[in-house]
């Protein structure tokens, strides 16, 4: 376990296969006790970007949707915006 934000969180131990030189690269960079929560931050942060473009593409397509359902409303009610001004000028 580790203490972050005055709390404990759980830690799991997986077993991934990298590249030797990726690898070398990054453990020549960090110390022992910095790795684990290195690779914790790099995860959320490519696992949020991601969310984001889900998001992103899902508001996308919402609009997309809208689209036709607002000009079919523009259509239904087309003139009446010309028939208000008219009666008020």
């Amino acid at each position: 376990m580790i203490w972050y934000f005055g709390g404990i969180m759980r830690l799991e131990k997986r077993t991934y296969t990298l590249p030797p030189e990726l690898v070398r690269r990054f453990e020549d960079r960090l110390p022992p006790g910095e790795r684990s929560q290195s690779l914790a931050k790099i995860m959320e942060e490519w696992l949020a970007e991601r969310e984001r473009e889900e998001l992103r593409q899902l508001i996308v397509e919402g609009c997309a949707e809208m689209r036709t359902e607002y000009e079919r409303i523009d259509r239904e009610w087309e003139g009446a915006a010309d028939e208000v001004w008219r009666d008020i000028r």
